[in-house]
């Protein structure tokens, strides 16, 4: 193989395995979702995905827009990864579902648990407020994405 050919192999190569660094960062999303959350794919709704690995964080995440309500992410579910230096840091696997956008109860917040079961963040705990501001995170890391930065 001549040297020009190599280097354009070797280009090629390159470009192929940095998506595939980039989506090895943060495990992709589970299918199974918790109880009584629609399936968003299956009822055909317009799906937003997204995959982000900086030096600061490992993203990946997936909105559902329901047609009924297209100024909302009905379904947002997301893995994020907290990076520092050498230390990957991965916070659980969360599934929002705003079923009641103007019903005031808020979105209801689930956790993938290492047993692949869904549990439910109570509404108005520290938990739930801590992770309704990492909600807020992705979906600004979304909004700097779709803007090209």
């Amino acid at each position: 193989m001549g040297a020009s050919r190599r280097s354009a192999f070797a280009i090629a190569l390159g470009t192929l395995l940095v998506p595939l660094a980039l989506s090895a960062a943060v495990p992709q999303l589970s299918a199974r979702l918790p109880a009584g959350v629609p399936d968003g794919a299956q009822l055909g709704w317009e799906k937003i995905t997204g995959e982000v690995d900086t030096a600061t964080e490992s993203l990946v995440y997936t909105f559902f827009v329901n047609p009924a309500r297209p100024a909302i992410y009905e379904l947002a579910q997301y893995r994020f990864v907290r990076v520092e230096g050498p230390m990957r840091t991965p916070l659980t696997e969360k599934l929002i579902w705003n079923k009641y956008p103007t019903g005031g109860k808020g979105p209801q917040c689930y956790e993938l648990e290492d047993s692949g079961q869904w549990r439910t963040l109570e509404r108005g705990s520290d938990e739930y407020r801590s992770e309704m501001g990492m909600t807020m995170h992705v979906y600004d890391v979304h909004r700097r994405l779709a803007r090209g930065r």
